[in-house]
């Protein structure tokens, strides 16, 4: 990797410009420090911008995909990028410096905590495993998407889809002693890639509308908690609308969705969504549009999660480095598997099945194999991660040649070689030929 085509003159910038004190506190910026930073920034990214569309157009094999912008992208990198080779984000730091300027005093605030934040993935970046682009190569025009935003949110699995990301909560207010005459206080409330949205309202019963029980006013409760309930329970109170005004908030993330798809497409590169919302959208999209060139696949990274629940996403990252081969091996075999049941069977259930009995198989071989070779292996300086709930991720591709990907994942020793016994093995990649699955046992070790 060209280290033109990372962003790691961040973290030259930020040592220029004394952003940070030597404890990580943060410094005093001046309004002139800032703007010539966000200068020097703009300049730097326009070569790397260039750099990198050169380096992803020549490489068309290697293992990346592109992460929508959103407040969670980084987040989520932080979770993903021991499982992928590349990672292109948006440039969140372009972003930031490219908004209208209202409060420049917030505006550097929130750059020095973005910056803060950043540096936490300095080695993935430095390293080319996270790739930061600007506009030159994903410009962000989500209002080119409107019309076909507009007709996707009316789209049943769409809608529905978002629904279920929706909360819908109501609690009652007493307005007397006599808990028939409740009102219920309702709220729906959607957190979008971006914002949140909610819609507030409130359930008269119709027995007491032409009574004098509301003489004394009615009184809201901010403090207590709502309880959850149905979509048919907000249709029973006639306040579907409330449900109806969330959907210009449901419109803005569709155009997220599809600008991403129309960013991956341009370079050739898969994209990977972190809810399963964003999955339908693009199906649906791509269905109606009749476009071959948009390919669902279901994500590996989704069905490695039940086997790497609890470990810390850097420790992960650091068996990478640690032992390359053997993440190797079991990434492809893992990649194999799943697009081999599911080429068998369309079936979810069985599809999970088919995969847990092959994986926890070769687990307890390994398991029993290593017990008698007595090995023992440790992590050091292993830091708790930033705590995110993943969804289901899912992969979203355009003219992606899988075979010759999966080839190229597995490296020149291929998936499994003709070593037969443990005591065969010598290295820690005869390991993981012998048994693919040793880069997960190995992660799943106690400290």
């Amino acid at each position: 990797m060209n280290k033109q085509t990372t962003s790691s003159f961040i973290f030259d910038l930020i040592e220029e410009y004394e952003v940070f004190s030597a404890a990580g506190a943060i410094n005093s910026l001046t309004n002139e420090a800032f703007n010539s930073f966000c200068i020097k920034y703009k300049q730097e990214s326009i070569s790397r911008d260039a750099n990198l569309f050169n380096h992803v157009k020549s490489s068309p094999n290697i293992f990346r995909c592109h992460l929508p912008y959103s407040k969670w992208s980084l987040s989520v990198a932080f979770n993903v990028v021991w499982y992928y080779d590349e990672l292109i984000l948006t440039d969140p730091i372009l972003n930031l410096i490219n908004e209208p300027l209202q409060d420049s005093e917030q505006q550097k605030y929130r750059f020095q905590e973005l910056l803060r934040f950043i540096i936490q993935f300095r080695e993935c970046i430095e390293g080319g495993y996270i790739l930061f682009a600007g506009d030159h190569i994903i410009p962000n025009r989500t209002s080119q998407f409107q019309t076909e935003s507009n007709n996707l949110v009316k789209d049943p699995k769409v809608l529905s889809s978002f629904e279920k990301y929706t909360l819908l909560g109501q609690k009652p207010s007493e307005i007397n002693s006599n808990s028939a005459d409740n009102l219920q206080q309702l709220i729906v409330k959607y957190e979008g890639m971006w914002g949140e949205t909610s819609s507030m309202g409130t359930y008269i019963p119709p027995h007491i509308l032409n009574s004098d029980k509301l003489s004394n006013g009615i009184s809201y409760d901010f403090t207590t908690p709502y309880n959850i309930m149905t979509k048919d329970e907000l249709i029973g109170y006639g306040k579907q609308d409330m449900l109806e005004s969330l959907q210009k908030e449901y419109s803005k993330d569709i155009s997220v969705v599809l600008e991403s798809l129309t960013n991956a497409q341009r370079l050739n590169t898969p994209v990977l969504f972190f809810r399963e919302l964003d999955s339908v959208i693009a199906k649906q999209y791509s269905a109606g549009n009749q476009n071959e060139n948009l390919i669902a696949n279901s994500s590996v990274y989704d069905c490695s999660i039940p086997y790497l629940e609890g470990i810390p996403a850097d420790r992960l990252f650091e068996a990478r480095t640690q032992i390359p081969e053997a993440f190797r091996e079991y990434r492809a075999f893992l990649y194999e598997l799943v697009n081999k049941t599911m080429k068998a069977t369309d079936n979810p259930a069985e599809i999970k099945f088919r995969i847990d009995s092959k994986i926890l198989s070769m687990q307890r071989m390994l398991t029993a194999e290593m017990k008698s070779a007595k090995r023992k292996w440790n992590f050091q300086g292993v830091a708790t991660p930033i705590v995110l709930g993943l969804g289901s991720l899912s992969l979203h591709a355009s003219n992606i040649d899988y075979p010759t990907l999966v080839s190229t994942l597995a490296g020149a020793g291929g998936l499994i070689q003709s070593l037969n016994t443990w005591s065969d093995v010598k290295s820690e990649k005869q390991k993981a030929e012998v048994n693919p699955v040793y880069f997960l046992w190995k992660t799943q070790q106690v400290k």
